[in-house]
């Protein structure tokens, strides 16, 4: 099993990044906040080669999901397998991957109260031609298994593509909680048949130009992305649809992104503390991009 820090060392990294980024009340918030994190980068993140890159990976999200729970996030979305992922030439390393995380998602499930559920199409078969295991009947133990535990619910998208959501899976994605942050690693863009349909009307994007490797981040640095979010989630909060401008507010608007063009560009990155490569996050305010290096 991983090494995990304690859970008071955790609230206490991330009571300093949220003073760094003036994040007030952030401890009241988090409940809010719900993640669809866009892992990606895996391959190309690290000198590791076929299953060992992707199991790599699942790591990186046992520690991501594990510091959501610690931090007091109820709900979180992580893309996995599309459809069509089925079809690329790397598909059997992916698949391996996969099956090598059953055994550490169910220890990490039971360690830390999660509720594992698996969202696609499963009425098919997805393990590759050439490989007998079926995993689907591993997703079905494992969301069996952790049904009743309460602390987060981690959801993940296998199988998955947006035409399913708005068509077969329509009247069960009804039930999910809806999404407030799109996490993209690697990439400046959501696959068109990754959206999660009808749980993004009120989502804010972050860009973290660093792919989802897990023996690339520190634990301080996946806290910052953390607490990034937590920001991106309450810059763009009320500003969908319905947003209303009292006051001067207008024209502080146009002044900060019109006439000053706004950009917020801070570094926290200790060299002197931190031994994991500098990792940077791009999110967006009404009145422009700020940038965080860490």
């Amino acid at each position: 099993m991983i090494s995990l820090p304690p859970d008071e060392k955790i609230h206490e990294i991330f009571r300093n990044c949220c003073e760094k980024l003036e994040i007030d009340n952030f401890s009241k918030n988090m409940d809010e906040l719900v993640i669809y994190d866009m892992t990606d980068g895996t391959r190309t993140s690290t000198e590791l080669e076929g299953s060992d890159a992707y199991f790599d990976g699942g790591m990186f999200v046992i520690r991501f999901i594990h510091f959501l729970k610690v931090l007091g996030a109820k709900n979180s979305y992580i893309n996995v397998i599309h459809e069509g992922h089925k079809n690329r030439v790397n598909y059997t390393d992916i698949y391996e991957g996969m099956r090598r995380h059953v055994e550490m998602y169910k220890k990490f499930s039971a360690l830390d109260n999660l509720r594992l559920r698996f969202i696609g199409k499963y009425d098919v078969q997805i393990n590759p031609g050439e490989t007998a295991y079926d995993l689907r009947k591993d997703f079905k133990e494992l969301e069996e298994s952790t049904a009743e535990n309460p602390e987060h619910t981690a959801h993940f998208m296998i199988n998955y593509s947006t035409r399913w959501a708005a068509e077969e899976g329509k009247e069960f994605f009804r039930t999910l909680p809806a999404v407030n942050v799109i996490l993209r690693h690697a990439k400046g863009y959501v696959n068109g048949d990754m959206w999660l349909y009808g749980k993004l009307d009120s989502n804010s994007f972050v860009y973290a130009q660093n792919g989802s490797s897990n023996i690339n981040w520190s634990d301080r640095q996946i806290i910052m992305l953390i607490a990034a979010c937590l920001r991106s989630m309450l810059l763009n909060k009320g500003t969908h649809m319905s947003k209303k401008y009292e006051g001067d507010e207008k024209d502080v608007v146009r002044q900060k992104r019109e006439i000053e063009l706004s950009f917020v560009h801070k570094d926290f990155y200790d060299e002197l503390t931190e031994t994991k490569f500098r990792k940077r996050v791009v999110i967006f305010s009404s009145y422009g991009p700020e940038i965080y290096e860490f």
